[in-house]
């Protein structure tokens, strides 16, 4: 493997300080009771921003897929509405929302827990992008602007566990995902390393297409029993090429080694892989694999930082097997928390990550390929906004005590979308954190901003 230094950021946090390649902060907020979670946008053909996002309308309440829209470009956005809410108490995991050929937009959500469980599983912190809590696929579409019942995308609730969308050669919505076998089904195989079954169907309308299986899971030792091999995906992700051949990525863990491994639509082998025991919640991070203007894949990924002097986003084209350095933090304490990747239109990639110390504002970060150059962009300002107020008083009897509150802003996740022209917008959850001597308050909101 190849590494070249292809550096966006050397000084990381002074890039969204001073602002000098900042975009303009023009944020509109689109969640309502401060407990945003994950996103996705599309710009529809007609020019029509659609939102979809996780939040919580109070404490202890289901984790729901609400969804929103603009018609102005974002200036202003329509009421979020609900609509993963089924009534049976259980909250819903990272959507994705996409348009087909015909202009149907689908809105896909995984649910977590059953029906028929006494429990509700309302929200869980072991699940993220790239699926780990089993659950169950579900989507809804929109047609002439109202959304239909929700389509259960699978025979069995609660077996399924990664997975990603895209559009066909044709323009067709596909789902691939990873579940449990039957076997694994039968023997309660609550792992993802058992969860080897992978499959993927279209989407028409409210139908879908019969399942086609891409692997061959394993059979039980005896029956009843656990399959033999634990070869169960997480981290599904990929893209189907011009000639109808999925691309994909995963993550599994023989003997407690996490690999990735590649499928280029005709072999697959292992492209990365990280020490033993090292990694652990990579599903809230997960690789990403996009395709440039020359149709050479890239593996594009935060790699593990136990194995490095500093933390570093990569971009490994796979057909070269060369890796550019995106991203080094050459800053002490600074971390990345966050980090996504999007497939922009003709090739244009486009990055965003979130860092920070661990006492400071966490800044979002974005790096955007068009046609063989990166360009580095810093997405926000939080640091400008943290506010500290600080008071003394005189109490009963004359005792004097004092207050004081510290609000911080910490960007946590990031979706970009691509308009017709190529121009770029992102929905970005920022969390105010707000801190009073052992007292503290976390509240994430949605909020749109324009790129260029």
């Amino acid at each position: 493997m190849r590494i070249s230094s292809n550096l966006l950021f050397i000084s990381l946090m002074l890039t969204a300080c001073t602002g000098s390649n900042s975009p303009a902060q023009a944020q509109n907020k689109i969640s309502q009771f401060e407990r945003a979670g994950l996103c996705d946008l599309l710009i529809d053909r007609s020019g029509v921003y659609h939102a979809v996002f996780q939040e919580s309308p109070a404490n202890g309440k289901p984790l729901f897929i609400y969804y929103a829209s603009s018609s102005n470009k974002g200036a202003s956005w329509s009421k979020p509405v609900t609509i993963s809410n089924d009534n049976t108490g259980n909250g819903a995991s990272y959507p994705r929302i996409l348009q087909d050929a015909s202009g149907k937009i689908y809105a896909i959500w995984k649910r977590w827990g059953k029906s028929t469980s006494q429990y509700p599983v309302t929200e869980t912190i072991l699940d993220g992008p790239g699926g780990y809590s089993f659950g169950t696929l579900y989507y809804k579409v929109m047609n002439g602007g109202a959304w239909s019942n929700a389509v259960q995308l699978n025979e069995v609730e609660g077996v399924q566990e990664s997975w990603f969308a895209t559009l066909s050669p044709q323009g067709n919505v596909c789902v691939f995902f990873t579940q449990l076998s039957a076997a694994g089904i039968a023997a309660n195989a609550n792992s993802w390393k058992y969860c080897d079954y992978m499959r993927r169907t279209e989407l028409n309308g409210t139908s879908h297409s019969a399942y086609t299986d891409m692997s061959t899971p394993s059979k039980p030792t005896y029956a009843g029993g656990y399959p033999a091999e634990q070869k169960g995906g997480i981290n599904l992700n990929g893209y189907i090429d011009n000639a109808g051949n999925p691309h994909l990525i995963y993550e599994d863990n023989p003997d407690g080694v996490q690999q990735i491994k590649y499928y280029d639509g005709k072999t697959q082998r292992v492209v990365y892989t990280y020490p033993k025991y090292g990694e652990g919640n990579t599903f809230h991070n997960p690789a990403h694999l996009l395709v440039d203007e020359k149709g050479a894949d890239h593996l594009v990924f935060v790699p593990a930082s136990a194995m490095l002097e500093s933390e570093q986003v990569w971009d490994m084209n796979l057909s070269t097997n060369q890796t550019n350095v995106l991203v080094s933090i050459q800053k002490k304490g600074v971390k990345i928390s966050g980090f996504q990747a999007t497939q922009g239109p003709k090739g244009a990639m486009a990055v965003t990550f979130e860092a920070g110390a661990m006492s400071a504002n966490t800044e979002a970060f974005g790096s955007f390929y068009s046609n063989g150059n990166w360009k580095n962009v810093g997405l926000t300002k939080n640091a400008a906004q943290e506010k500290f107020f600080s008071k003394e008083f005189t109490g009963l009897g004359g005792y004097r005590t004092s207050i004081s509150t510290l609000t911080r802003y910490n960007s946590t996740y990031g979706s970009v979308a691509y308009d017709a022209a190529g121009h770029k917008s992102m929905l970005m959850t920022i969390d105010a954190y707000w801190t009073a001597g052992g007292y503290s308050v976390s509240s994430p909101s949605l909020v749109f901003i324009p790129i260029d």
